[in-house]
């Protein structure tokens, strides 16, 4: 058997409602480096930076179960 050594998170996709009920859409690609917001949001825009910022090309590798 093949022993996986790499293994990275590639694209999400994320669902938050405001205060009205309005939902907003939230797609992260933690590969290229980027996010696209469905509508303007300062909070989320902070939020999605900082889950590239961590997560952006990581080798969680280490985290499956052998």
């Amino acid at each position: 058997m093949t022993k996986i050594t790499e293994y990275y998170l590639n694209k999400a996709s994320y669902i938050a409602i405001d205060d009205k009920g309005k939902r907003i859409d939230i797609n992260i690609d933690y590969w290229g480096n980027g996010f696209k917001i469905s509508r303007k949001n300062q909070d989320l825009e902070k939020f999605a930076a900082k889950l590239l910022k961590k997560k952006h090309k990581v080798n969680f590798a280490y985290k499956m179960v052998r």
